[in-house]
């Protein structure tokens, strides 16, 4: 077998699958199950996009305060401890949200990330604080529930 053929091919055919799986999320639906506590949105952006505009219904999450591990187990614990709670995670862009999903899953959570854009959010109608709304604050809960 000519492996330098199959392997491109291999490659390509996993990154769609796990594009397929990260990438069918709707995020009309999502906001229903946020709405039902049937899940719940961590924000892995960091405090200072925070300040700027988040979701209303997003839980603050900076990536760079659970990045170790011991940090990442305390925050999700409560999290894990609903039975058949769903956690997602989401960034600006998605690709720090499959990293911290990742890390998520070394301490035995199992977070879906999301790969949609911060603004495809928004889009499908999650409602957004902003720094120049008046009753904005933009003060972040560093701690799970």
């Amino acid at each position: 077998m000519d492996y330098r053929r199959v392997l491109p091919l291999l490659t390509i055919l996993g990154s769609l699958a796990f594009a397929s799986n990260v990438l069918a999320i709707d995020l009309r639906e999502l906001k229903k199950e946020i709405e039902a506590e049937k899940a719940v949105l961590l924000d892995v952006r960091e405090e200072v996009q925070w300040k700027k505009a988040h979701l209303v219904l997003a839980v603050p999450c900076p990536f760079s305060k659970v990045s170790m591990d011991v940090e990442a187990r305390k925050f999700i614990s409560p999290y894990t401890a609903v039975p058949d709670l769903k956690i997602y995670c989401f960034s600006e862009k998605g690709k720090v949200a499959v990293v911290a999903s990742d890390m998520f899953n070394r301490v035995n959570a199992k977070v879906i990330p999301i790969t949609q854009p911060y603004q495809d959010f928004v889009a499908a109608g999650f409602k957004e604080k902003k720094a120049g709304d008046p009753d904005y604050d933009p003060s972040i809960p560093i701690s799970a529930p």
